[in-house]
């Protein structure tokens, strides 16, 4: 059939998806546009509300975490490059049950991602149209109320609807042809890194003659809090909030989404420095970026932050931008404040598009979602590939992730962050389990210190987050666990009423083989849902009962325990079910001109 470069109809979808075009400089901004949304906008003032002189040294011990957990994933995502491998390595290592549970926490955390990032976007409009935040009138004279903003960015009715008017542009972009989408990334993120670089220098500058720092305690208001503002003050500065503030605070999810061109790596180009290269380039460039940023960023709100006057309303390097005269900046700052999430939801939504579609393929959710009718459409003559029913679902998840949450950015930020770091728990796992043959030895040795101690890590920063983000993260990941895993089901049980809508819904049911103790998929997800539930009472006994020194070491011990007997048990299920990994492919040589050299 016919059909330009990147028609699906010229071979199947998968072969689309694995045509190997994505430079570095392609790569970086997937990773530096996953990674630069809101975060930094909201994160400083917390940061030093908690820390105080050693806020930057938070930034430090979140960056040497999240580079633990992304080594494991480029090594996992070189070793065996797929797209869409943050779903089918689980599949063909620990088998469809795992898989789905990896599966309902990918999609929840890449669906909510631009629900999160356009409620951003409206709060980055606040200051201009106060009336699109539910508490705008407490917002505007935070530093003055007796105690804390409770849920402080939480939409009004009419910025709820903004809120999804933003979300259906970020999705409308998706339709773009993928390698026009690239390079529209590859913009935004340019942008997105400029202005806060700038931000950077010039609050510097200014500080060399006109600095104006402040205490821990001028900014309780920014803590997130709600106890009284005379607690909020006694508490700021404390180094006991140490780990909490790195890891269940908000300088954890500035970093999230660095995984990006893992998603992409069976597109990766081999030629020049080659695919190895290229993501770890990619990775781990952009969270020593983003680290280096992130610390300037915090040093130099320390050194201005006393030109803040209480009001919530606008950014707060807006506010010390517009305090410093320096209006050019301030207007920048406000500009990046829709840019940063907007680019941050394009990257999420375009990555979901091609894990959903490998779910597809495998047959763990409805296998009409990535056909080629449904993969691409036409326009100007031409085919895009651009998953378009994909992404009218995962808009709708979004809708009800908004409608649910009532457009509460804390909320969204809590249903990304916790189903996140269940996601980054398996590709340890699998790394050790299917011990891929290029890499023998040390190397091997490497990737099993590497797992065992990124796998106990994620224990630790779940265990270290709020209760009520935990429960809600957690609840989020089962509920999509139930819906892949029962209703292929629920289709074969032809119900009255809805079993004629539900006999549409083509996918393999699995859930049944819990029912067998023999099978060899069963012991890999039992065991890793017994991780997940001891991580999730460890939480509530620690966060609501003051148990946290005793349950602390439970929770590293439990991830201790497990990680091995989750590997053996994979192994297992390999032996029974061997992998069906990507071959090698070989790009194709330019052959040189016959007139070459004369």
């Amino acid at each position: 059939m016919g059909g330009g470069r990147g028609s699906v109809s010229a071979g199947s979808a998968e072969d689309a998806d694995e045509r190997r075009r994505l430079s570095t400089s392609d790569l970086v901004g997937l990773a530096a546009g996953g990674v630069l949304g809101s975060g930094w906008l909201l994160a400083a003032g917390p940061a030093f509300w908690g820390l105080g002189k050693y806020a930057v040294w938070g930034w430090v011990a979140g960056a040497v975490l999240m580079l633990l957990i992304a080594a494991v994933m480029v090594e996992l995502g070189i070793a065996v490059p797929k797209t869409g491998g943050l779903i089918f390595l689980p599949l063909q290592a620990a088998g469809p049950l795992v898989a789905s549970v990896v599966a309902a926490g990918l999609w929840i955390v890449y669906a909510v991602n631009p629900a999160s990032e356009a409620a951003a976007m409206v709060r980055g409009l606040a200051y201009k149209f106060p009336s699109l935040l539910e508490n705008s009138g407490e917002l505007e004279r935070a530093g003055e109320l007796a105690t804390g903003v409770g849920q402080p960015y939480d939409l009004s009715n009419t910025g709820l609807l903004c809120a999804v008017v933003f979300m259906a542009l970020i999705v409308g972009l998706n339709l773009l042809p993928p390698r026009r989408l690239i390079r529209l990334n590859l913009f935004i993120t340019v942008v997105k890194i400029v202005i806060p670089l700038l931000v950077v220098v010039c609050l510097w500058l200014a500080a060399l003659d006109t600095g104006h720092s402040c205490q821990p305690r001028d900014v309780w208001y920014l803590s997130g809090g709600t106890e009284s503002a005379r607690v909020l003050k006694e508490q700021a500065g404390n180094s006991s909030h140490f780990l909490y503030t790195v890891l269940g605070g908000s300088i954890i999810y500035a970093y999230i989404g660095f995984q990006a061109p893992l998603d992409f790596a069976g597109n990766v180009k081999r030629r020049g420095m080659g695919e190895a290269a290229r993501l770890r380039w990619a990775v781990y460039g952009t969270l020593v970026g983003a680290f280096l940023l992130y610390a300037a960023l915090q040093w130099v709100f320390g050194m201005q932050c006393g030109w803040l006057d209480g009001n919530m309303l606008d950014s707060p390097y807006a506010k010390i931008a517009f305090a410093l005269e320096m209006t050019g900046l301030g207007w920048l700052i406000r500009v990046n404040a829709l840019l940063s999430p907007m680019g941050s939801g394009i990257v999420f939504t375009h990555a979901l598009t091609r894990e959903v579609a490998a779910l597809s393929r495998a047959h763990l959710t409805h296998r009409g979602l990535q056909t080629a009718r449904r993969a691409s459409f036409r326009f100007r003559g031409g085919a895009i590939d651009a998953y378009w029913m994909i992404l009218l679902v995962n808009f709708a998840i979004g809708l009800v992730m908004l409608a649910l949450t009532r457009g509460s950015w804390e909320e969204l930020v809590a249903l990304n962050s916790v189903p996140a770091l269940v996601v980054y728990a398996m590709p340890g796992v699998v790394l050790v389990a299917l011990k891929p043959p290029g890499f023998r030895g040390t190397r091997r040795i490497v990737h099993l210190a590497l797992s065992y101690t990124a796998f106990v890590a994620i224990a630790v920063v779940i265990h270290e987050a709020r209760w009520d983000d935990v429960w809600r993260g957690m609840a989020a990941v089962g509920i999509g666990s139930a819906l892949l895993l029962g209703l292929p089901w629920l289709a074969g049980l032809d119900l009255p009423f809805v079993g004629r809508l539900l006999r549409r819904y083509d996918a393999r049911e699995h859930v049944s083989r819990l029912a067998d103790p023999d099978d060899p998929a069963v012991r890999p997800v039992l065991l890793f849902l017994a991780y997940l539930a001891v991580l999730v009472a460890s939480t509530l006994l620690g966060d609501e009962y003051d148990l946290d020194q005793v349950t602390l070491p439970v929770a590293a011990l439990s991830a201790a325990v497990v990680f091995p007997l989750l590997v053996r048990a994979c192994r297992r299920y390999m032996d029974s079910v061997p992998p069906t990994l990507p071959a090698p492919r070989q790009e194709p040589r330019v052959q040189p001109s016959v007139t070459a050299g004369t």
